[in-house]
């Protein structure tokens, strides 16, 4: 207890208390016991379940666990949906049920944080304000407002105390996290460190508005060229940390076919832009808006589009695009072996991964849930995200968490026309963008482009190597460093090797010196050139020698048994 009570100083009755709701369920028992100081848990035992508990699967009591231990952690949980691949998809499934119920603040409070952080009283900072907000979300709610222009804005501000409370869980969290990957092996299989770490910057995004406002401009800019797809104005000088204001939009609201058609809109044409923009968003640019479900569309006209919710994005590096382009291109053409391949290289597997049968799994995987031809209608792709994420699960194969962001978005972007009913497919987007972005990536300018960098990297390399073997063997002086070279040569192929070298090399000495009569000469014979020639001719005779009479690794092992069953 005392070694617990150190490490969580402050936090341990709090640390002890989350423990036992997860203990109670049935989840990190061992964990829970080593908190509380007693006997060590049983692996696998269900010492401190709650009986009434039993008939739940894991999924199902983690699920509950979360919901009580509150905001934070629930948020956790939707985070852990989305990564069957870590958790499996049974439980992946169970806590996609979890939702934040986030009531309004008291009437006042965002208005004293308004006031606070833009430095001014609100009546000089807007025309009017609203005190009671119209939504309210897990770390913010939006309050509408005018400017002191006439300009109808919306105001989204941080819960109270949001940011305070959600620094103190992910310290707790994180601190939890590897506690329990010290004394639990159960626990410890799921890397809640890596997980922690993860929605640890996930959350310190959200709870920072000014990220937000990032986002907006950006996306802004990205869309620029794509007209029909509205990004509303933020006003800068009315946003802080906490504060975000931006333009109120007018519209209405993307539910169904018949909302969009009322509105003078193709269903299947909307759904084939907003595709088209994703698109662009990942490809062109490695930053994309993460959230495209019709929740956040309006639709203001028959040829505009309003885009809302800024705070999910996600970022590809140039790297990691070229990883995404072969993957997708892989699955729409339906290449196994370069899909498996492409997995095992972004997934860094461990050596015991059996890659024949990953590929038959991946296989199976294809034709089972992505069935070449099918369309939207008859294809479920959350359902083949999730297989596919139980699959890499099943592999012990960790996806990375940008990737995992994306193929939520590329489910979200084919529900985004199941749900509105649209005949066209992702596919038919799909595959004609990736090649050509592959056929770009591969021209003669990019290629040179490449070469360039990596002859760059080189430089740099070479200018930095004669300062870096100094301090290295600066080291080895004094006893800082050492250099061990350990050769395991059974074969000898190694002297055998040095010596054909070494003749070699003196039998074209020998070859130089005598033909330039190098002095010292005697009767006319360079003296260093005749002992060249002796010594390659010794060395060679040498080499002859010890092959002949050497026997390999295989021959001296047929020798033994030979001898043994004699």
């Amino acid at each position: 207890m005392s070694i617990f009570n150190s490490e969580f100083g402050r936090d341990a009755h709090r640390a002890r208390e989350i423990l036992e709701v997860f203990s109670r369920y049935g989840i990190g028992e061992r964990t829970a016991r080593q908190a509380a100081g007693g006997e060590d848990a049983v692996p696998g035992g269900g010492g401190s379940a709650d009986p009434g508990l039993a008939s739940l699967t894991i999924g199902e009591r983690l699920c509950a666990a979360l919901a009580e231990l509150g905001t934070s952690w629930i948020k956790l949980g939707q985070s852990l949906s989305m990564r069957a691949d870590l958790v499996g998809t049974e439980v992946a499934h169970a806590l996609e049920g979890l939702q934040t119920s986030v009531p309004t603040d008291a009437p006042g409070l965002a208005r004293t944080r308004v006031e606070r952080e833009l430095g001014k009283p609100i009546d000089e900072l807007f025309r009017s304000f609203e005190d009671e907000a119209f939504a309210s979300g897990s770390v913010a709610q939006a309050h509408r407002a005018v400017l002191p222009d006439g300009t109808e804005v919306v105001v989204k501000v941080l819960h109270d105390g949001t940011a305070e409370q959600v620094a103190g869980d992910l310290s707790l969290m994180r601190r939890l996290a590897d506690f329990a990957e010290r004394v639990d092996p159960e626990v410890a299989r799921y890397r809640p460190s890596v997980i922690v770490a993860q929605f640890a910057a996930m959350m310190r995004q959200a709870t920072d508005l000014r990220n937000e406002l990032h986002h907006m401009r950006r996306l802004a800019a990205a869309l620029a060229d794509w007209t029909w797809l509205t990004v509303p104005t933020a006003y800068p000088d009315h946003c802080s940390t906490g504060v975000l204001t931006m333009a109120r939009m007018a519209g209405a609201p993307v539910r169904s076919a018949e909302d969009v058609e009322a509105a003078g809109w193709s269903v299947n044409e909307m759904h084939r832009m907003v595709t088209k923009a994703w698109l662009a968003m990942i490809f062109d640019h490695g930053f994309y808006h993460a959230d495209p479900h019709p929740g956040n569309f309006l639709i203001a006209d028959p040829e505009h589009l309003v885009l809302l919710d800024f705070g999910d994005v996600g970022f590809l590096s140039a790297a990691r695009r070229d990883d995404v382009a072969r993957l997708l291109l892989a699955v729409t053409t339906r290449d196994v072996a370069e899909l498996t391949d492409v997995i095992l290289q972004i997934c860094e597997p461990a050596k015991t991964v059996d890659t024949h049968a990953l590929e038959s799994a991946i296989d199976e995987w294809l034709a089972t849930y992505l069935p070449a031809g099918a369309g939207t209608s008859e294809r479920d792709l959350n359902a083949a995200m999730s297989a596919g994420m139980q699959l890499l699960h099943q592999f012990e194969l960790g996806f990375p968490s940008d990737l995992a962001l994306l193929l939520r978005v590329m489910a979200r972007l084919e529900g985004f026309g199941k749900q509105l009913g649209s005949e066209a497919t992702l596919d038919d987007e799909l595959a004609p963008f990736v090649k050509e972005f592959m056929s770009h990536e591969y021209d003669a300018a990019h290629l040179g482009q490449r070469a360039a960098r990596a002859l760059m990297a080189f430089r740099q390399v070479a200018r930095d190597l004669p300062r870096d073997l100094v301090g290295i063997l600066q080291d080895v002086r004094s006893g800082k460093a050492r250099i061990e070279v350990n050769l395991r040569d059974a074969d000898e192929v190694s002297d055998k090797l040095v010596d054909g070298l070494m003749a070699a090399a003196a039998l074209l000495a020998a070859g130089q010196l005598l033909s330039r009569e190098t002095p010292p000469r005697l009767k006319g014979v360079s003296v260093l050139g005749a002992a060249a020639a002796g010594f390659s001719a010794i060395t060679w005779s040498r080499l002859v020698s010890r092959r002949a009479g050497h026997l390999s690794v295989d021959q001296r092992l047929v020798r033994l048994v030979r001898r043994r069953s004699s």
